[in-house]
């Protein structure tokens, strides 16, 4: 990320954060009728809480802040939650004015339990969803891929779930396997200890990846390295034949010079009347471009489904299709809400997943 955009980021994400900070703060405050030593008491956990997230942020440099940065990651979701929660909150706060103790007391009761859930849910092993897709012309009947997305690996997390999550796809026994992107979220040198579970990956043609924005952030050569060490094939804004019956293409979102022109990038990889394609694209956008071209299929991620409100609406309203199977002219969809999470390590309405997709002509 280039220092201007990282600049941009920061700026904005704060704001935003810190803003959720003050709503909270104000619809507590007022609906509690803190008084002055309370209310004091409130800002400073919220000011506490807002900070642990940056602070851990060093932890490259200082381990032992891991700890601070996951309870800063937690506290984010919560926070996320919280707000939420307490919009809705401002309709019977109108309706019920007379209840208003008694209704935010309910609600933070409310945002606990579902702070709680969102951690146990987001916990353990994803699930395995399985989903047919009819109607792929050409496609060989019962052809299976197993896609994984949004792994978001990082130098302090657990190489047992990784494990877990290859044994799971491998049971699967798919005719290839596929990663959208998002495999990364830290330098190789920390990655080096899931170089096992990923080389063993195993399906009957292959595992195919794309790079994600995360994979960029964290250095596009160091995915590259990683992907490379692990038998995984990276395609570059390149097509592959798999078995001599399904063509994959792999486009990497985050080149701008692919996408500027993308409509005339996949009139050059996909011929009418061909193998079918499937195309590997880590966001979930520019779906008219694909089904305009004739792909078959085209896979996605990065939504993460928004794993915890509001970022789930939000997400729900700036996609298209941000998450499940869709068809548009003639063109399969499926975004996956992902394997496992970003930031929070926790998730409301949606589970992490490792898909099965069956194809059928």
């Amino acid at each position: 990320m280039s220092g201007l955009r990282f600049l941009f980021f920061f700026v904005t994400s704060s704001a935003v954060l810190y803003g959720m900070h003050l709503f909270v703060y104000l619809r507590v405050a007022q609906g509690l009728a803190l008084g002055p030593r309370e209310a004091t008491l409130l800002k400073w956990l919220l000011v506490i809480g807002g900070v642990s997230f940056y602070a851990g942020m060093f932890y490259r440099k200082w381990p032992e802040l891991y700890q601070v940065l996951y309870v800063g990651r937690v506290w984010m979701g919560f926070i996320s939650i919280a707000f939420a929660f307490l919009v809705v909150k401002l309709g019977f706060d109108t309706a019920l004015p007379a209840h208003a103790r008694t209704i935010t007391l309910v609600t933070l009761l409310l945002i606990v339990l579902a702070t709680c859930y969102s951690l146990w849910n987001a916990h353990g092993q994803p699930r395995v969803k399985e989903v047919r897709v009819d109607g792929v012309k050409g496609a060989p009947p019962g052809f299976t891929i197993v896609q994984i997305s949004d792994l978001h690996l990082w130098r302090l997390g657990s190489v047992e779930w990784l494990e877990g999550v290859a044994a799971s796809a491998n049971a699967l026994a798919p005719d290839i396997i596929v990663i959208t992107g998002d495999v990364m979220d830290d330098t190789a040198e920390g990655l080096n200890e899931y170089l096992p579970p990923l080389q063993k990956l195993k399906a009957k043609y292959g595992v195919y990846a794309v790079a994600g924005n995360h994979d960029h952030y964290a250095g596009l050569e160091n995915f590259y390295s990683m992907m490379a060490a692990a038998g995984i094939n990276v395609l570059r804004n390149q097509k592959t034949g798999i078995g001599g019956v399904i063509e994959l293409l792999g486009v990497d979102d985050e080149d701008p010079r692919v996408m500027a022109g993308f409509d005339a990038f996949l009139k050059g990889q996909i011929k009418p009347g061909g193998k079918p394609v499937i195309v590997l694209k880590h966001r979930p956008t520019e779906y008219e471009h694909v089904a305009r071209a004739g792909a078959a299929l085209m896979l996605a991620g990065h939504s993460h489904a928004g794993q915890i409100p509001p970022l789930d609406l939000i997400v729900a309203l700036y996609y298209k299709h941000p998450y499940g199977l869709y068809k548009e002219n003639g063109t399969w969809f499926y975004t996956t809400c992902g394997t496992g999470t970003w930031g929070p390590p926790m998730r409301l309405f949606s589970r992490s997943e490792v898909v099965k997709l069956t194809l059928y002509p």
